[in-house]
Parts: structure tokens; sequence; C-alpha cells
């Protein structure tokens, strides 16, 4: 279908490799020739892929690009000449200590320990390089290891905020469980939103992933964070034959608390870090993702309800016009994960955004109208948004659910000032549920890398993307910055 480049496996070196379909199925094909010949699932259908890859709209804006040719790529990270998408979340690793030991962690190498964990000076240094950037990241993610050990994690925090950062915490969230109060003061600070660790409603899941019963705790941390109004994202680490069983279930549980629950993002394990050599039986894709979601929610939600990230291409180059600090485009590969908006009814169904608003004729507008954007004064754009609305409308179901005239008001909003509040009312209804399937050495294609818009950030301020990243830096970067003696106090805005 394309050829692209890969690693080998076993010895990272580069090769060159095919994208197949073979019957439904889509896979990576590649060769070392010391290790030999790999096959590896890419995506489990064929028709899902394909019908995935029409929605792509950031081929519109990037079919005139021309990189520069990178020989020495995926080894030559930060970002080069060679890179399509700019940052759209920057992940920032504040500790690699923890207080769990879990089975699937892509982030830690047994044979590789390190004391890794950047000074406050250091940290601090990260986030005013990312602030300076032009387009400058709308969002950090601050990860580990386990981020809450940090004492000084609330100051980072505020730091972040105050240079006008959509703050999100990596956490598996025992420490807030714990102790409710250090919620309160990283609300106080500017936290936005918890990116909870959640891989099931079974305990023994947790013993089998994280070494012991969390449940308890979780739900913990979710009425924690309801009290202190901080947004929460669920995220399980999805795995075939272990927690693949319970997507319905974990969905139901995200309408049930909608309230406060603002994503649930499922990750097919990624066979790296401590997870590197586990065998492939357990391998999941996106598509596969969706098709369980059509099976287990009954149909309410179906596998072609799921888009790529990338369609949000057109509103974004809209909204720009409205926006003092423009993002970046979501611009990464339609293979990196499928997502939709689910809004949750009054009697408790769960309805694809898509089922209110026609995609297709809806972004198809947006596309045209961004193509000429820079010719369009603000008026002219909002009524051309209106009359989009108007023709791609399912009008009976929006009046039934929603309400026409407070529909219409959050579509315009969102377009001129994109941000959670611009949902009004619908907020509290409504979900993102998405798949992100990071890559592993047996997957990665440098095509996909080549899009990536999840970076990085280094002590020494170099941008590699995500999968990059924890496949091929990780170690290295972790050893060249080991956990200093003597922190040095750095002083807040």
């Amino acid at each position: 279908m394309n050829k692209t480049e890969s690693i080998c496996p076993k010895c990272l070196e580069k090769v060159e490799a095919e994208i197949r379909q073979e019957e439904d199925k889509i896979v990576i094909e590649k060769k070392c020739k010391e290790h030999g010949f790999f096959s590896i699932p890419h995506w489990q259908s064929a028709k899902i892929f394909n019908y995935v890859e029409k929605f792509d709209y950031f081929k519109h804006y990037a079919k005139n690009a021309d990189p520069i040719e990178n020989s020495k790529c995926p080894f030559s990270c930060g970002l080069c000449n060679n890179h399509l998408s700019q940052t759209v979340i920057a992940v920032i690793d504040l500790t690699k200590r923890c207080d769990l030991d879990c089975s699937v962690c892509f982030a830690s190498f047994p044979e590789h320990e390190t004391e890794y964990e950047p000074s406050k000076n250091e940290i601090l240094k990260m986030l005013e390089f990312l602030s300076h950037l032009n387009p400058k990241p709308p969002a950090v993610l601050f990860s580990g290891g386990e981020p809450l050990l940090r004492e000084d994690l609330a100051e980072i925090i505020r730091f972040a905020h105050k240079l006008g950062f959509l703050t999100i915490l990596a956490t598996n969230g025992l420490r807030i469980a714990k102790s409710p109060s250090l919620a309160a003061k990283l609300k106080e600070s500017g936290l936005n939103i918890v990116y909870l660790q959640f891989d099931s409603l079974k305990d023994e899941v947790y013993k089998e992933l994280r070494g012991r019963a969390l449940l308890k705790e979780k739900l913990k941390v979710i009425e924690v964070c309801r009290q202190y109004d901080i947004e929460v994202i669920l995220v399980p680490t999805l795995i075939n034959g272990i927690n693949n069983g319970e997507i319905g279930d974990i969905i139901r549980f995200a309408a049930e608390n909608s309230h406060i629950v603002r994503g649930l993002v499922f990750q097919p394990i990624a066979f790296t870090g401590k997870a590197a050599n586990s065998h492939l039986i357990n391998a999941w894709t996106d598509s596969a993702f969706a098709e369980e979601v059509e099976k287990q929610t009954l149909n309410e939600i179906r596998a072609e309800d799921f888009f790529p990230v990338s369609i949000m291409a057109p509103p974004i180059t809209v909204m720009r016009k409205f926006m003092k600090k423009p993002w970046p485009l979501f611009s990464c590969s339609p293979h990196c994960g499928v997502v939709n908006w689910i809004y949750v009814s009054k009697n408790g169904r769960l309805i694809p955004l898509n089922k209110l608003l026609n995609f297709e004729k809806f972004f198809g507008t947006l596309l045209k109208l961004s193509k000429t954007i820079d010719s369009k004064g603000k008026a002219q754009i909002l009524l051309t948004l209106l009359f989009a609305a108007v023709r791609s409308l399912n009008w009976g179901v929006v009046q039934r659910e929603v309400g026409i005239i407070t529909f219409f008001k959050t579509v315009l909003r969102v377009h001129v000032s994109p941000t959670y509040r611009s949902l009004g009312s619908i907020r509290r209804r409504m979900f993102l549920l998405g798949c992100m399937a990071f890559m592993d050495r047996y997957n990665f294609d440098i095509n996909r890398v080549k899009r990536c818009v999840i970076h990085y950030v280094t002590p020494d301020l170099k941008r590699i993307p995500f999968c990059t990243y924890n496949n091929i830096y990780r170690t290295t970067i972790e050893a060249e910055h080991p956990k200093k003696a003597v922190k040095a106090k750095a002083k807040l805005p």
C-alpha cells in the first residue's frame, strides 16, 4: 500500500518497511539483515483503516510540503526540518520515582535503571522554552514515574499555568486518594486535568497489571476531583485477553460520571519499557478497538463513528482567525488514534457527535473555508459556520437531546473561543472517547513519526516525538541527566 522505514525490533537498526493489506488486515513488513523478516499487525480491519484515512484532512495542508530528507531519521531528534507537525502536547517527565511497580510500564527499562529527576530550575527553563515557540503548544502534560511524588509539583504547575498552558497531570492518583487536600492545592495552583491511570473496574486486573488492588483508590480520586472540580481523563492500558472485554463497561462508567470525566482514552499496550519482550499475541490496534466498542455498546457507538484526530485541522485553521495565540494543527497520522465526542442523553443513551452533526458535510465546508480564510472577515466566517451547521444538523435528534438554540450557540462559541467553558452546559454531558495506539519497536513507522504532535521536552531543550523517545532515546536522555544532588531555587513569576 505504501513504503516507509522502521527499526528492527531486536537491534533497533533502521530498516526499509512496507504497509501491506493481507486479506482484511493491514500489516507492516520489514526485514533486518541480521535478525530476519517481521510481519506485524498494523490495523486489524482494512475497512476501518481506509474509512479513517478518508477523514485525514491534514493531508490537504501538507500535500505541498517538501521536507528535507534526513537519512539519519529517527536517530537525529529533536524536531528537524523533516518533521511535518508542531507540538500540540508537550510532555515533561518530572521524575523516575514511582509508588507502583507496574508490569506494563513503558517508561521503565529494568536493564537501564536511573534516578532521572530534572531540577526545578531545569523544568522551569523547559516551560519557558515552550512558551516562546511559535505556535505555542496549548497543553503541557507532566508525567513520570509518578509526578505526585515531587514536593514542588504545585510550584511547577503554578508556573506552567501562569505561562498560559493547559496543565495535565498523568498519575496513578494514589497520593490524591490518600490526601485529598493535595488535590485542593493543585487546583489552586492551576491544574486543569488529571490524566488518571484507570485500567479496569475489577481489582483482579489491577493486581495483574499494577501489582495490587487499586479500584477503591481510583474511585476515590474521581470523587476528590469532583469535589474540587478538577476534570478527569480516564486512561486504560488495553491488553487483549485481560481487560478488552471491559471496554463497554468503562465507557458506561465514564458516561455516568460525565459531570467530571472529560475524556476516556484507551491506550493499547506498547511493547516497550518493561513490556518490550512481551509476546505480540496481546497486540491490539485502533480498528480492533472501534469494532469492540460497537459490539459492547450494542451499536450505540459504531466503528464508523470514530475519526482520526487530524479531522480537526480545518476547524482549528478557522479558529486561528479569532485567537491571539494560534494553536498548532492537530496533524498527527490517522494511524495514531481515533476519537469522537460522546453526548450523554438525559436517559443515559450514548450519542456520538456525528449523529447530531454530519461530520462529512460540516468539516468539508470548514475545509473549503480554511483555504480562503485570510481573505474573510470575522462576520463572514461566523455566517459560513452558521450555514454549515444548518445544512449539517440532524434537527430532530438535536432538538430532542440538546435544544436547537443551545447547540448553535455552542458551535459558534467553540470556534470563536476554543475552551471547555465555551461548551457551556453541554460540557457536563459530553466526553471525549478515543484510542491512542503508541508505537513500539515492532510496528514503528517513520511516516507516523514525522507527523507526531506529542513531544517530550528534554533538559537540554530538545523536542522528541513521543514514540521515538520511548523506543530509542529514553535511556540515553535519562543517563545524561541524572538526578541532581542539590536543587537550586528558582523564582516563580
